[in-house]
């Protein structure tokens, strides 16, 4: 997002089976294919790729299905939040309001933007509220909604969106993913970010997103990320594209200034980086994990965002690395937001690094770190343990446990940590719910908006 928001990647989980949820964004990205440990820049061929498998779910005891319902807290100055907020900021979780002033059930997976809200429902429709200045609802009008409405069928056409299996959302862009592998845009359109070369007749409705060659629909995606002004699509052969800003060479060495159909992401020599299992992308920078469990950076770096151990600017995908010389490894998840990325480790912890100043590293203090660095555990425990999925937002960051719960920390000015105040706080810690409100265990899905937050329950 480059005017500040935050969740690139949806907030969808790989590891459930499909049939209980299916995630957004950020998997989507998570890909365990037959990828394998490749290389950062190998050509292969994988035209054999096996579909992806689910992750392990969590290992505790479910409660009674809550069919999808969804809760939001934060600023809600446009609505964003989908249920009343008479001062503008709810502090804790409360239940999204749906056309028939019912609670929101049968979400499968949510994205949040900078003002506004996404929601997959369980057939593959999409509901968006909140601001709508550019269109980031995609419901044919300009007019800001606090209630949940349709996302309308892209290029005009009749009808709504459908067959979407994952969505993403920043700033006041919105992407969705369609089960035959092509890709959904719409809202702002002010730096290619619709990927069509700009050709859409109508910019209040959806667009599809075209092909290099912009001759035909893009296709064989499995995973998108967004930041507000640039997009990013992993594809089923572990390549990636983008295509919008490339100010700061968040898309690779290859692309111009604005790139207004997708491009490869390349690395060195303009050779394809390769072996992607997820994508992600923060405030101008770009962040993949690697089949082998490494991450690479590249883009914008001046409050150590890439975790390379420095401050400058790279278009070429560079190694995430915890000391000087020694590269991150072991990684099985990434999100990232403005100035931060988090990244889960194999045994359950969580790495951070980039700015840090409200907390959102986690790691105790609001200390930018350009290494990535342990987010602490509750109380006095050294690393945060069993946690099952991380979510980055802008300032603030979001982790989902192996029992299913949530644990949140970093900026709360506007009560999007659920604490039932509004203090930061520099390491994970309980939210809270309001009356009458079942509690948030076996969270299925996650959409960290710029200063909101939502849930989904299973």
């Amino acid at each position: 997002m480059t005017s500040g928001t935050a969740s690139r990647t949806s907030g969808r989980f790989p590891h459930l089976p499909r049939a209980t949820f299916r995630t957004s964004s950020s998997p989507r990205a998570f890909v365990r294919s037959c990828l394998g440990a490749l290389g950062l820049v190998t050509a292969v061929a994988l035209a054999g790729c096996a579909e992806a498998q689910p992750l392990a779910g969590p290992t505790a005891a479910g409660p009674v299905n809550t069919g999808g319902l969804v809760l939001s807290t934060g600023f809600s100055d446009a609505g964003q939040l989908g249920r009343s907020a008479p001062t503008g900021i709810r502090t804790g979780f409360g239940p999204v309001v749906d056309v028939n002033g019912t609670n929101l059930v049968g979400v499968v997976d949510l994205a949040a933007g900078e003002q506004h809200s996404l929601a997959l429902l369980h057939d593959g429709r999409v509901l968006a509220w909140g601001a709508n200045e550019d269109a980031q609802l995609g419901i044919g009008t300009r007019a800001p909604t606090e209630v949940p409405t349709l996302v309308r069928a892209p290029e005009g056409g009749p009808g709504t969106l459908t067959g979407v299996v994952e969505i993403a959302a920043d700033s006041n862009t919105s992407v969705a993913l369609r089960k035959d592998g092509t890709v959904v845009v719409w809202g702002r359109a002010n730096s290619g970010q619709r990927g069509n070369a700009e050709t859409s007749s109508d910019p209040l409705t959806p667009s599809i997103v075209l092909n290099p060659s912009g001759s035909a629909p893009l296709t064989g995606v499995r995973a998108i990320s967004v930041d507000g002004g640039t997009e990013l699509a992993l594809t089923d052969q572990g390549t990636v594209l983008g295509w919008g800003d490339n100010t700061y060479g968040q898309l690779g060495t290859s692309a111009p200034l604005v790139a207004k159909l997708p491009v490869p992401i390349t690395g060195k020599d303009r050779a394809p980086l390769t072996g992607v299992r997820a994508i992600a992308i923060g405030g101008q920078h770009s962040v993949a994990l690697l089949g082998d469990g490494r991450v690479v950076a590249w883009g914008r770096n001046e409050v150590h965002q890439l975790g390379d151990g420095g401050r400058v600017d790279r278009s070429e995908p560079q190694e995430v690395l915890v000391s000087p010389g020694q590269p991150l490894s072991g990684a099985t998840e990434i999100s990232s937001a403005e100035k931060h990325t988090l990244a889960l480790l194999k045994d359950g912890t969580v790495v951070a690094w980039g700015r840090n100043t409200g907390g959102q590293l986690g790691e105790g203090t609001m200390k930018s770190r350009s290494y990535a660095t342990p987010v602490r555990g509750q109380g006095k425990d050294d690393k945060l343990q069993d946690v099952s999925h991380v979510i980055a937002g802008e300032g603030y960051s979001v982790a989902v446990m192996q029992n299913g719960a949530i644990l949140t920390w970093g900026a709360n000015g506007r009560g999007q940590l659920a604490t039932g105040d509004r203090t930061d706080r520099r390491k994970p810690g309980p939210i809270t719910v309001e009356n009458g409100v079942p509690p948030p265990n076996w969270v299925t899905a996650v959409g960290a908006g710029r200063r909101h937050l939502l849930i989904a329950l299973r």
